[in-house]
């Protein structure tokens, strides 16, 4: 309860007094460029890159690491929970944690079930809003919790209202339809996606401007 009274005083110091507070009682790494914004940060260690930024309304919670590579971002709103101290044996092999690699970006008002791994690679979004990753489920024939880390593959992009389930996979340069579930490893790299469950529909132009951003975030 301490900790979590101190993240909410945290929520709403300026920045300069947030870096103060963020190397010398967090210990975390803060590049003089990032932003912290108005959001609810209960994380052991947060390492965040030349040009990182966590916007406001965000609840992050029970992560072991956050790791914001340059340029990457999280947008607002967005709820994303971790679990700690799970009493059951079958989640003791896991990291709840959020890797973003160099300009990716998790956009605004998205869920986040962070018990496992979630990992956007470079240039990539989980884009618009309300959109929900998963990182545990049940396994009602063996009646037991398992978990399984999510991937968002290298200029990749997840639209608005999507579900993504635990242990899935988005190939790089892949663009995954409005309101579509993933439920496993999608393999075929530089596709469009769409459906419940999620499937290829057609290739994706080499045209597109989308994969050649260049150093532009989404």
């Amino acid at each position: 309860m301490l900790r979590l009274a101190l993240a909410y005083v945290f929520k709403f110091l300026p920045m300069s007094l947030k870096r103060i507070v963020a190397k010398w009682i967090y210990k975390w790494d803060i590049h003089p460029t990032a932003y912290i914004g108005p959001s609810v940060l209960v994380i052991d260690e947060v390492t965040m890159g030349p040009g990182t930024r966590i916007g406001a309304r965000n609840v992050i919670t029970n992560l072991n690491e956050l790791r914001m590579a340059e340029g990457s971002a999280i947008g607002s709103g967005n709820l994303i929970k971790g679990w700690w101290d799970h009493p059951t044996d079958a989640l003791n092999k896991r990291n709840p944690a959020i890797f973003l690699a160099e300009y990716s970006q998790i956009a605004s008002y998205h869920y986040i079930d962070c018990v496992d791994t979630l990992e956007i690679q470079s240039h990539a979004a989980l884009a618009g809003f309300k959109s929900t990753v998963l990182t545990h489920s049940i396994d009602l024939m063996r009646d037991r919790y398992t978990t399984g880390s999510v991937v968002i593959g290298e200029y990749s992009g997840v639209m608005s209202g999507c579900m993504l389930l635990a242990g899935t996979r988005i190939p790089p340069r892949s663009i995954i339809s409005a309101g579509s579930v993933v439920t496993t490893r999608l393999t075929q790299e530089q596709a469009l996606y769409r459906g419940n469950p999620a499937v290829m529909v057609r290739p994706i132009s080499d045209r597109m401007a989308w994969l050649r951003r260049g150093d532009r975030t989404a």
